[in-house]
């Protein structure tokens, strides 16, 4: 009788531990001293494209901020609208991309092989909707 108890509890246990959610998968971009915001013209395509370089990363806290919260499950249908290059120490870039659509509103990664999504506040879409305002495209003026 004792064994017909312990199985489902040891299953409860191993389910809860499985179901913990991801975060703070990407602290290394608190650590970044600049990043450079690439609009793509066209959605999901990267090839043209305006870019804005920011240099004080102080005014990039509420993206980073939100690339580490909880990790959910991302869209097939959400168009990626652009990405953003964090650059740490070294050679090190960490690639942050972006989908401001209404039903979707999130930022992914890719860490170990594998994509991860958070969602994206109201506050990071203003940011990056204020830089998009005076993004260049490359080359250009």
């Amino acid at each position: 009788m004792k064994k017909n108890t312990v199985m489902p509890v040891i299953f409860l246990l191993l389910l809860s531990c499985n179901n913990k959610s991801k975060n703070n998968l990407m602290p290394e971009i608190k650590d970044c001293d600049s990043a450079t915001i690439m609009y793509y013209k066209t959605p999901g395509n990267p090839r043209f494209f305006s870019m804005y370089k920011v240099r004080n990363i102080d005014s990039l806290l509420t993206i980073t901020a939100d690339v580490n919260e909880k990790v959910i499950t991302g869209k097939d249908s959400c168009t990626t609208l652009g990405k953003i290059f964090f650059y740490g120490k070294g050679d090190a870039v960490y690639p942050v991309y972006f989908s401001e659509d209404p039903e979707c509103m999130t930022l992914s990664f890719i860490k170990t092989g594998e994509k991860y999504y958070t969602k994206m506040s109201n506050d990071t879409k203003n940011v990056l909707d204020l830089y998009r305002l005076t993004a260049k495209e490359p080359g250009g003026q």
